[in-house]
């Protein structure tokens, strides 16, 4: 059989394919769905992977600096294990760190803000009562209630809460279990990484034509060194954030103060958008204890995230990746609208690698018509 006739078999095979898919759509996508259900675990640790991966590298450089002075150097191996060790022993650290310093914020918020409920519930209702209106047509209404239907469809609501309750249980069940396999694929990723680049390396040399092999390979290197970059910029710029909103919660005596700044930085992990969780719950907080406090809260929190969008985050975030302030925003915005978090996360550092690259093949493109542009 020659090229020709095995181009046109592979062709009338694919056309009778997606014929056949066509007119069973339901039981392609069931099918489509199961398979991302069975991979599911194994695209979450890939993501957590790449996150873990970045101090990782990090320590690991470090560690050989160190160790290129000793007189018996560890293998290369043992120091990737090493750093993997220290790596997840900081992360620990520093989970378990934040916690211990939100908690108790969090459980004296909690009492003041049962205080002052219980100090302002009262007034809300004799202010209610005071400017009630004529409610005969609520004693009206409450007369004409059946209660037999009432009780019936109480035990109808109580039997679908139970089975929302058992499905929500069975789902919390499956993201834990999920959870725990993303995390095993991530530590065998990050462990095997080497020995993992190679073998992918080699599949893509060996299946691919040459140019578009080493293109590929030189668009991963690009991407997990900007990702490094950004990454490492998006924890300077969460806790440039929280410092910022204490300190201005702090200046214009605005209550919970610590509470808003270690949640502003926690949250500002996710670029642009995760500070206004934050915002949520402090003006929330204000606003039980006066709703006058909870408009300023919201003034100066917009001002402050106002301008640390505008001015700080591209500076510090987009000179990480060698975005200019613009390029970032857009990055970050169409990352939002396509992907949720994860895009606004990976848009970011993967525009400054699109940008790169187009840069590069525009300056050859010029020099090869020896055009030159000031």
């Amino acid at each position: 059989m020659d090229k020709k006739m095995k181009q046109n078999l592979l062709l009338i095979i694919t056309g009778i394919s997606l014929f056949a898919m066509l007119f069973h759509l339901s039981t392609v996508f069931e099918f489509l769905r199961e398979i991302f259900r069975l991979i599911l675990p194994i695209i979450a640790g890939a993501i957590l992977a790449i996150f873990i991966n970045v101090p990782v590298n990090g320590i690991e450089k470090w560690m050989s600096n160190r160790f290129k002075k000793a007189k018996k150097q560890p293998s290369d191996k043992a120091v990737h294990i090493m750093s993997f060790i220290c790596a997840f022993i900081g992360i620990l650290f520093a989970f378990v760190l934040v916690l211990t310093l939100l908690i108790p914020e969090l459980v004296r918020s909690a009492k003041s803000l049962y205080v002052q409920l219980q100090f302002h519930v009262p007034m809300w209702i004799d202010y209610l009562n005071h400017y009630a209106e004529d409610t005969a047509w609520l004693e009206e209404a409450l007369v004409g209630i059946d209660i037999e239907n009432m009780a019936q469809d109480l035990s109808a609501g109580i039997d679908a809460m139970l089975a929302n309750v058992a499905d929500a249980l069975s789902s919390t069940v499956n993201v834990i279990i999920t959870a725990a396999f993303a995390l095993i694929i991530s530590i065998y990723i990050i462990l095997g990484k080497k020995r993992l680049c190679r073998h992918t390396k080699k599949l893509v040399c060996a299946y691919l034509k040459s140019n578009w092999a080493e293109n590929i390979v030189r668009f991963c290197r690009m991407f997990t060194q900007a990702f490094t970059k950004f990454l490492s910029g998006q924890c300077t710029e969460a806790l440039i954030l929280g410092t910022l909103m204490f300190l201005a919660f702090t200046i214009f005596k605005l209550p919970y103060g610590s509470l808003v700044g270690a949640l502003t930085a926690i949250c500002a992990i996710i670029p642009y958008v995760g500070a206004f969780i934050s915002c949520a719950i402090s003006v929330f907080l204000s606003l039980v204890i006066d709703p006058t406090m909870a408009v300023r809260c919201l003034i100066i929190y917009l001002v402050v995230q106002f301008m640390e969008n505008q001015f700080i985050y591209p500076r510090v975030v987009g000179s990480s990746v060698g975005l200019p302030p613009l390029y970032t925003l857009i990055a970050a915005m169409i990352g939002g609208k396509l992907f949720g978090i994860l895009g606004i996360i990976f848009f970011i550092p993967l525009t400054a690698v699109i940008i790169q690259i187009i840069k590069e093949d525009a300056d050859n493109r010029l020099k090869k018509r020896k055009v030159m542009i000031v």
